[in-house]
């Protein structure tokens, strides 16, 4: 935790100066004044725990591909479930059948081996049905992890600490029949480290807990047969992490994905992604989707910060369903790098599936809240084609009204219920045209009143023409859902109590 601030020192020092100066000299009140400042001072300290001395654990295996050791690795995590360093070895483990590493307290896992899931289609999807494992947001995970205290470190080595789905032999038949997510990581203060993840299935890591680092995690989701646009298998649903927990950090990815490299999902507050890579097909980075038939979804305070997404269908993405209800507060892209996109910005308040034919009509009236919503220095280029290889009906699933090309930036807004969005220092050119505008798509009727002047662009179907973006009123400011990195410090929040009770005694 950060030290005192500066603030906090200062508003310390005036409330000590103001009650020298009004020269009471009550003892009990000195006493009082001592004792408040001691309890304030605690806080700042951080407690001594007592730990036990872990124990090691050694999981073994069959070093045989053809013998599951699923039953030895749970009897291992069972047995060494709490204060414990559980080591994988340098070698191929079998994960023929779904575990649930539950209960888990003080565990530090190292992740010095290889998993493998089976590579029958038809026994994934048996064993998928039967498992117990609890159900993510999109699928069931193979690998399910709860507890406290949680540490999962790979090797630095390329080629072990990695999880192999096998997952072409699906994407090439376009097979998306009990799909399950690679693994659920439920854990209250933890941390996932130098993992890889080589051809999964589908969906990668879900993290439904809090106070969780995530540090240089790697994932291969490209078909080694296709390209972005000639796609003879696709990986669908490939995403690299859904995230619906609180307080988490990604620092360090490199991923060729066929979705969304990091979704953030329903429930997420706090989310710092930072420093990564996004190739081959990517559906960006997300917020969403949000809203599904009707469901109330809030996320709120997340950051995407220094990413390079490289032949990604999109950079930056919003989308919510329509008729959706919640809400998303206090969303930034910061320092996004496109290299041949095909749309660079992309929100949308009215997604629908259209394999199932037209948008549905909105009955309620309701849409996903969005409020303090920025995208800055976002540049790069588009590239030539505004979808990918994965259109399996028509219209396209990224279809929007107008989009023939790809864009700089679409705005597909429900109309009165985006407020304070603001795109800055925006450069985003066709491929083949550096210094040319790239068009964006944007129906001004759709903006709730007042917003063409913080927007930072023209809103119009055209050329994107950038425009000067207005001071924020300070009402404004104080409903801006909270902005990261705007929090009172502790300690000075005792000073400003101690000084309103000064203000009473005296």
């Amino acid at each position: 935790m950060p030290g005192v601030s500066q603030q906090s020192e200062s508003g310390c020092t005036s409330l000590l100066s103001a009650f020298a100066m009004a020269r009471i000299t009550s003892m009990s009140f000195r006493l009082l004044l001592v004792s408040l400042l001691s309890a304030s001072n605690s806080f700042a300290a951080t407690p001594y725990i007592t730990r036990a001395e872990p124990t090691e654990c050694l999981v073994t295996g069959a070093g045989n591909v053809t013998v599951d050791d699923s039953a030895s690795i749970l009897e291992t995590f069972k047995r060494c479930s709490t204060d414990s360093v559980i080591r994988f070895e340098q070698k191929n483990y079998t994960v023929h059948t779904p575990v649930a590493l539950t209960g888990l307290k003080n565990v530090k896992v190292l992740f010095y081996g290889n998993w493998l899931l089976p590579q029958d289609v038809a026994k994934v999807q048996s064993a998928i049905n039967a498992t117990q494992n609890p159900k993510s947001t999109y699928a069931t995970p193979w690998i399910y992890i709860d507890g406290t205290e949680v540490h999962i470190e790979g090797a630095t080595e390329k080629e072990f600490g990695g999880f192999y789905g096998f997952g072409e032999q699906w994407w090439h038949t376009g097979n998306r029949i009990l799909r399950p997510q690679l693994a659920t990581f439920n854990v209250t203060n933890g941390s996932l480290k130098n993992l890889k993840v080589i051809k999964p299935i589908a969906w990668g890591w879900n993290l439904p807990g809090k106070n969780i680092h995530v540090e240089n995690h790697f994932v291969d989701a490209k078909p080694d047969n296709a390209t972005r646009e000639d796609t003879k298998s696709f990986p669908f649903n490939t995403d690299g992490f859904n995230l619906s927990g609180k307080n988490i950090t990604v620092d360090g990815y490199y991923g060729h994905n066929g979705d969304d490299c990091i979704s953030v999902i329903s429930g997420a507050e706090d989310i710092v992604a930072k420093n990564g890579f996004c190739g081959f097909s990517s559906h960006g980075l997300s917020i969403g989707s949000l809203g599904r038939d009707g469901a109330e979804s809030t996320v709120k305070n997340v950051l995407f910060k220094n990413w390079t997404m490289d032949g990604a269908v999109y950079g930056a993405r919003f989308k919510s369903w329509t008729g959706g209800r919640g809400y998303a507060h206090n969303v930034t892209w910061e320092d996004i790098e496109l290299i041949d996109v095909s749309t660079g910005i992309f929100v949308t308040q009215n997604y629908y599936d259209q394999d199932k034919g037209a948008r549905p009509e909105n009955k309620n009236q309701t849409s996903t809240e969005l409020k303090t919503i920025t995208f800055k220095n976002v540049h790069g280029s588009l590239g030539s084609n505004w979808t990918d290889g994965t259109c399996l009906f028509d219209p396209c699933w990224n279809y929007v009204e107008g989009l023939d090309e790809p864009k700089a930036v679409i705005l597909d807004l429900y109309p009165g219920t985006a407020t304070d969005i603001s795109l800055q220092n925006i450069d985003i050119h066709p491929q083949d045209k550096p210094t040319g505008a790239a068009n964006v798509l944007c129906d001004p009727a759709a903006l709730s009143k007042g917003e063409d002047s913080v927007l930072g662009f023209k809103c119009q179907n055209g050329a994107f023409q950038a425009t000067d973006i207005a001071a924020r009123t300070p009402q404004a400011d104080n409903n801006n859902g909270g902005r990261s990195g705007n929090h009172i410090p502790l300690f000075g929040g005792m000073a400003a109590s101690l000084g309103m009770l000064l203000v009473a005694l005296l």
